[in-house]
């Protein structure tokens, strides 16, 4: 048995193939090939230590390292000052400082935008800005410069009213001098959702917009209603007064405003 175990394993098979082959348990093959391996130490002491070295050679002998892409060359001193320039050249405009030290911001973004900041319950500031692509496609949609056409800039009142539905509760437009990019819209009223719009007027006087902001809300110039009608209710309600007091719950030609 111990022989045809050798054998086999000679033959390049693994233990668990023998004990297949035999019809064996593992156990049996294993044991057999350790004590056949014992054996041979004994016996041949200087061959299993020559033996030994030669796969110890074999395992630190370094494999041959993989041939690497050729690396570029190193970029000159004039390449790397070229180089720089370039970056400084498209270098963002926020990062250049003006004369006294202070970070200098860009005059325009080229971009189409509006945007609308609340000053008080009465007025808001709005600025706004048109790119040169949106420019130049109305001077060719008009046959005249951007500078001869004129602006202008409408206030809707859209409280309670979906804007982009097109509907309004009362609008106005007026005319805008050249070269303007904000203003101060007022005086405007308290409570109230604003819509701004920039834009020009076509050949037939029609307002065509261009830009327009997000809706806005006005703050209150009063307090809020809630609970101010709580003094008059407990007085009725413990019997303090023969009757209700009378309440003046909704201003004529506002109601819209309380049921916000």
């Amino acid at each position: 048995m111990e022989e045809k175990i050798v054998s086999l394993k000679q033959q390049g098979l693994t233990l668990k193939q023998i004990a297949a082959e035999l019809d064996v348990p593992i156990g049996k093959v294993q044991y057999a090939w350790r004590k056949w391996r014992s054996q041979q130490a004994a016996s041949d002491p200087k061959e299993e230590s020559t033996t030994s070295k030669q796969a110890n050679q074999k395992r630190s002998v370094p494999k041959s390292p993989k041939k690497k892409a050729a690396q570029p060359l190193a970029p000159s001193s004039q390449q790397i000052a070229s180089t720089r320039e370039e970056v400084s050249e498209v270098r963002s405009p926020l990062l250049e400082k003006g004369p006294e030290g202070y970070w200098k911001l860009p005059d325009r973004y080229n971009r189409d935008f509006m945007h609308a900041v609340v000053q008080s319950p009465n007025a808001v500031y709005v600025c706004w800005e048109v790119s040169d692509l949106v420019k130049e496609t109305l001077e060719l949609q008009f046959m005249r410069p951007w500078e001869e056409l004129p602006k202008a800039f409408r206030i809707l009142d859209v409280t309670l009213l979906d804007y982009m539905s097109g509907h309004s509760n009362r609008s106005y437009t007026f005319d805008l001098p050249e070269m303007t990019n904000s203003w101060f819209v007022r005086p405007l009223d308290p409570n109230t959702t604003y819509v701004f719009e920039f834009g020009i007027r076509t050949m037939e006087g029609e307002f065509l917009p261009i830009v327009a902001s997000s809706p806005l809300d006005t703050p209150r110039d009063e307090p809020a209603g809630v609970g101010r009608f709580a003094e008059p209710v407990r007085r009725w309600q413990f019997g303090e007064v023969d009757a209700p007091e009378l309440l003046d719950t909704l201003p004529k030609y506002s109601a819209y405003r309380f049921v916000r």
